[in-house]
């Protein structure tokens, strides 16, 4: 189960619903929630003042699920004739045209999956929606619940010039304050930094198959996983990293297959010998996609531990 950040909203204008006229459909984002949003304020030119990248979506009305769609988080600067505008847009017309002005969205980011949202439209005839619009005071936007704010792409950025330089030092096998002592923007932010520094490092392929399944809507099933798990308190140094297709996630952590010192693909006569792991076998012996960075290379520390305590015997 997907776990999600904590939540942000904005009480929607009428040019933010479905009944507003003109071509340029969507939800307008004011510039205090910019920071919730992928960073593409230092993106845009004269030449290119229109940026945007893709994201998906899991839109609901109250605990009604929708669908889950693909849709584009856009920076408009209008060629600088205008005030920036940030906007979501496309994909969502099915939540836009149940919107009425006074409405409030929801709005929810991924933890470790950053390119992931949950919408929610809470209407004005719902139970819940004269409790939340009294608990904003005047506010038309800001966190649902007071203080409790999501990670930033600030502190997601200042967390992966952190581990940058961390992978430069001594590798350390375990983190002591993992799984507590951190508070929740510190463990988001954490979180988010590994899993976009593995992503780059791998080329956004799976180090075991060099594949990974991509949705036309741009998800991909790619994940960033530890040798030394996170719940065993490994650390979040890129080198107890590795990045993984979902089979060969869950095949390293269960054990089902291994890598020696040099990053050749080990899998045990056990696993072998089970039929339905003939695909997982036709790796072995092969070597892994590795990042160009020596500094991101797999630990040999870490890869030693695995096979002794997690590796199937």
């Amino acid at each position: 189960m997907m776990e999600f950040d904590a939540p942000i909203y904005k009480v929607l204008a009428h040019n933010d619903t479905g009944q507003a006229a003109g071509h340029q459909g969507g939800f307008v984002l004011p510039k205090d929630l910019e920071d919730y949003f992928p960073l593409l304020r230092n993106s845009t030119s004269p030449s290119n003042p229109t940026v945007d990248v893709p994201i998906t979506a899991d839109l609901f009305v109250g605990s009604l699920f929708i669908a889950t769609v693909g849709t584009r988080y856009q920076y408009q600067t209008w060629g600088g004739e205008r005030s920036p505008e940030r906007r979501i847009t496309s994909g969502i017309s099915e939540l836009r045209n149940l919107a009425e002005k006074d409405d409030i969205l929801v709005i929810e980011r991924g933890v470790d999956r950053d390119d992931h949202y949950r919408f929610t439209l809470i209407k004005k005839n719902m139970s819940d929606y004269e409790g939340l619009r009294s608990s904003f005071g005047g506010s038309r936007w800001g966190p649902l619940r007071q203080g409790e704010l999501p990670a930033s792409e600030d502190v997601v950025d200042e967390t992966i010039e952190q581990l940058e330089d961390v992978a430069s030092k001594e590798f350390a096998l375990f983190d002591s304050e993992a799984g507590h002592q951190e508070s929740r923007i510190r463990r988001v932010a954490r979180s988010r930094a590994f899993q976009r520094i593995v992503r780059r490092s791998y080329y956004d392929e799976c180090a075991i198959c060099k594949l990974g399944l991509r949705h036309p809507d741009g998800r991909s099933e790619l994940e960033a996983g530890h040798i030394v798990s996170r719940s065993l308190k490994g650390s979040d140094d890129i080198r107890n990293g590795l990045l993984f297709c979902k089979s060969h996630h869950w095949a390293f952590d269960a054990g089902l297959m291994g890598l020696n010192d040099d990053y050749t693909i080990l899998v045990p006569d056990v696993v072998a010998q089970i039929d339905r792991n003939s695909s997982l076998v036709s790796y072995a012996d092969q070597t892994i996609s590795l990042p160009e960075s020596e500094h991101h290379l797999p630990s040999l520390e870490a890869l030693a531990w695995h096979r002794e305590h997690i590796l199937v015997s």
